[in-house]
């Protein structure tokens, strides 16, 4: 399923780059490029969810390079590091959350390509482009991630420890999808207000995903982060009896996460993908 999702939209992408070829008639040296960078907020949604899906602080940062392909429609590429968290001790008093008692934090890191529509028609150059510039987007990626959690002073790397007597990879597929606008600064800069959320094929974001290990004695580190119910007083003595090994840990559901960030955006020059002897040719003519 993953390759089909991942080669439709390397299909419907190289549709678009071929189409470019004769939008408006331009030239490569012609086209409207932009970098940008900038940092905010992210978030997560899993079993340690507990109704508070931010991070403390900022928590992520990006950048990445644009191109305008039609009228509408442009592509980046982009770079994301972004750290989540999540702790049962955010759960209400009393909940089966709250008597579990897991916690994790993982600073990870995304690459993606996007499809950017844009609801305002592009003017076919930068200095004419639109004071407020709202869009849309959807593309694909991959995301890499690490949860760990503290124990004593110490953090562990719970994909290692197999704290449901299990393994699972590094890495999963994400579907990047969200929207935002951009406000122009200046002639060549622009503010971008960004609100992405990305869709994993994993349930392991945050180490939670199934049942407690039946691998590990009571009294081992390993035991200590896979079950760390009895490492509080008792909340919720039902939900205590239930929670031993093979029992449920998870709901089983995959995660996702989202991504709130602030950019700025430069647009880069127009012979910058020409050659040293176009650029020449192109100052004798002018």
């Amino acid at each position: 399923m993953i390759r089909k999702i991942t080669l439709l939209i390397v299909l419907v992408f190289g549709l678009w780059t071929a189409h470019a070829q004769s939008f408006m008639g331009w030239q490569l040296r012609d086209r409207y490029f932009s970098t940008y960078a900038g940092t905010g907020f992210s978030g997560y949604f899993g079993d340690l969810t507990n109704n508070h899906p931010m991070s403390n602080g900022l928590s992520n940062f990006n950048f990445g390079i644009e191109a305008r392909l039609f009228y509408h429609l442009s592509a980046r590429v982009q770079y994301t590091y972004y750290r989540i968290e999540g702790s049962d001790s955010n759960a209400k008093d009393s909940t089966y959350n709250r008597q579990r008692n897991l916690s994790f934090q993982s600073k990870n890191h995304e690459w993606s390509i996007q499809g950017v529509y844009y609801l305002f028609k592009y003017g076919g150059k930068y200095y004419k482009r639109k004071t407020y510039e709202p869009y849309v987007y959807l593309g694909v990626g991959q995301t890499f991630y690490n949860p760990k959690a503290k124990y004593n002073g110490t953090w562990y790397d719970l994909r290692e420890i197999e704290t449901e007597g299990n393994t699972y990879g590094k890495s999963t597929i994400v579907l990047p999808t969200g929207l935002g606008v951009k406000m122009t600064l200046n002639e060549f800069m622009n503010l971008g207000i960004d609100f992405g959320y990305r869709f994993t094929f994993t349930k392991h974001l945050d180490d939670v995903a199934d049942n407690y290990s039946t691998n590990y004695e009571t009294g081992t580190v390993e035991g200590f982060l896979s079950n760390r119910s009895d490492q509080i007083p008792v909340i919720n003595q039902e939900a205590l009896s239930i929670m031993s090994p093979g029992a449920s840990r998870g709901n089983g559901k995959t995660d996702g996460y989202l991504l709130v960030n602030f950019n700025i955006e430069i647009y880069l020059p127009g012979d910058l993908f020409q050659s040293k002897k176009g650029r020449k040719e192109k100052i004798i003519g002018k």
